[in-house]
């Protein structure tokens, strides 16, 4: 078997596929009737307000350049010579206008082109502007892989080698170098609004009267051609509107008018319109809100869906033109290491100004904006004269607005410092720790008293965790609040150790009522050992059946 080693080779073994030209291409609709995809988008607002809430909406993102220092920190590149070409990529074109152009072509041919223009900057470094080809001209030749790109412009055929245009495109399955325009998928429903269009256009144009049949009864005398077409001019005279809309028609004798069509409400005129908007709505993925659709709108699924747009709507959208613009022009610049673009889509995933104050405050605790700063949002002069302008507030309320806010660090020795006297910081943080620990002898009660070392100690992380959130209001330092709850949480744990203990010699010194020994009983074990707090020894002497099980026991103190 042969083995292609090359791209060249592999280009060689493949039957060259027919180009495929968009030029002149257009969507056929009823009859023999056909729209070119420029034409339908300026004809049918269905398409012009799905593919313009896409290039909008991407447009407004910022298209930022970063740098990868680790997985957990980046630089953002403002300098850099891709965030050069793409903020001014000719004299005429800015940053929105390009990827508005590009999302246009996008959404209407599924395919954009732009031609890289070599030049010389005014520090006298290699750059490239960027100038969009209309995808209506453009022709992709090759066989497997494309080989080169054409423009064809008032009959006249210019050439471009892959390296000097940047091409985005959708998938095809029928042609590989061109995406499939979304239009053709939605053929039947823009031939549908075309005719419905259309003959609502003439419904109107015949001053809003209905189609109908004159019917004459078979006893009238039969009229000569002169007189049909007197008739039939007169009539026409009179349903054509003009100065005769609102009269009404005065047949002659014999004669009478049958209505011939349906009506806009038996037709479904309205809803077989909202129906078209949800399908084009549906093929650009789009939630149907955000399109005019308001029918089962509510303010929280209008929150949610606005999430959804720019998570799965536009996610791909953003993905695609990313990776084409860092495979097609990032390869084109001298800094390339770690370097990557990335639209701006948290800016628009932040929520209002109010909620991300909100949000921040609650996780800061305390206001994160200096006056200055928030007069600078008023486009306020700053003030100059006072120093505390320049200087965060203590929170307003709560815990915080002690005295000791100025010194946090005071503040802190004061909660937590064995040496400090006084009642009211003692008291507070006291009162804390006896309310957790009320808590651990409700849950502990359902525990056998010589069981609940064990228990506290495989919940101790939690018990920790909670006390250590308990107190933070009290210490406001998450560091000092967990040695707090640990320290805590470990005399707990000595006071449940010495408890068990003493339940487990207190079961010992407990009578137990035994059976009478028998005479081929073992001889007693004598234990003697020391109980922790206490100063004098103790002897045990443990009973045993005739099985030699223990079934009580003697204790005396030893001096």
């Amino acid at each position: 078997m042969a083995i292609i080693q090359s791209f060249g080779a592999l280009q060689s073994m493949t039957t060259p596929a027919p180009t495929w030209n968009q030029n002149g291409s257009s969507v056929s609709l009823y009859g023999s009737q056909s729209q070119a995809y420029a034409e339908i988008y300026r004809t049918q607002p269905n398409v012009r307000i799905c593919i313009d809430f896409l290039a909008r909406n991407i447009a407004q993102l910022g298209l930022h350049i970063f740098r990868r220092v680790s997985d957990t920190d980046r630089i953002r590149l403002s300098d850099h010579e891709l965030a050069r070409w793409l903020g001014k990529p000719n004299p005429t074109t800015r940053r929105y206008r390009l990827i508005e152009t590009l999302m246009g072509d996008l959404g209407l041919y599924f395919n954009a082109f732009w031609l890289k223009v070599r030049y010389l900057d005014a520090a006298g470094r290699p750059a490239i502007g960027l100038v969009r080809l209309p995808p209506a001209d453009m022709t992709v030749e090759g066989s497997l892989l494309p080989t080169h790109y054409t423009w064809t412009q008032n009959g006249r055929r210019k050439e471009f080698a892959l390296s000097e245009v940047v091409h985005f495109n959708g998938y095809n399955p029928l042609n590989p170098f061109m995406g499939l325009s979304p239009l053709e998928t939605l053929r039947r429903i823009l031939a549908e609004e075309a005719a419905a269009g259309d003959h609502r256009e003439m419904f109107w144009r015949n001053a809003g009267r209905m189609e109908g049949v004159i019917e004459q009864t078979k006893d009238a005398p039969p009229w000569t051609q002169p007189q049909q077409d007197q008739f039939r001019e007169r009539w026409q005279e009179f349903s054509a509107g003009g100065a005769k809309v609102g009269m009404t028609a005065v047949l002659p004798k014999g004669m009478t008018l049958r209505p011939w069509s349906f009506s806009a409400k038996d037709s479904e005129y309205t809803q077989g319109g909202k129906l078209r908007r949800e399908v084009c709505a549906a093929a650009y993925h789009i939630p149907q809100p955000m399109v005019g659709i308001l029918d089962h709108a509510t303010f929280s699924n209008i929150r949610e869906q606005h999430k959804h747009l720019y998570q799965d709507t536009l996610g791909p959208w953003l993905e695609m033109i990313q990776q084409e613009i860092e495979g097609q022009l990032l390869i084109e610049c001298e800094d390339q290491r770690d370097v990557y673009t990335e639209f701006n889509i948290a800016a628009k995933l932040s929520g209002s100004f109010e909620e991300q104050a909100s949000s921040l405050q609650v996780l800061v605790g305390r206001p994160m904006m200096t006056p200055n700063e928030g007069r600078a949002r008023l486009n306020l002069p700053s003030v100059a004269d006072d120093p505390t302008a320049d200087q965060l507030a203590g929170q307003q309320g709560g815990p915080a607005a002690s005295p000791e806010a100025a010194a946090p660090d005071a503040a802190r020795a004061k909660y937590y410092s064995p040496d400090d006297d006084e009642p009211t910081a003692r008291a507070d943080v006291a009162a804390v720790i006896d309310a957790t620990r009320e808590r651990q002898r409700v849950r502990l009660a359902k525990v056998p008293l010589v069981e609940r070392p064990a228990v506290f100690d495989g919940d101790s992380e939690r018990w920790t965790r909670e006390l250590a959130t308990d107190l933070l209001p009290l210490v406001r330092d998450l560091a000092v609040a967990q040695r707090l709850a640990r320290a805590a949480n470990a005399e707990t744990q000595t006071r449940l150790e010495g408890e068990a203990f003493h339940a487990r010699l207190d079961a010992l010194e407990g009578k137990v009522d035994t059976p009478p020994a028998m005479p081929t009983s073992p001889p007693p074990i004598n234990l003697a050992f020391t109980v922790p707090d206490k100063s004098n020894a103790k002897t045990v002497t443990f009973r045993r059946d005739a099985q030699g099980a223990v079934v009580g026991a003697d204790v005396r103190e030893v001096a």
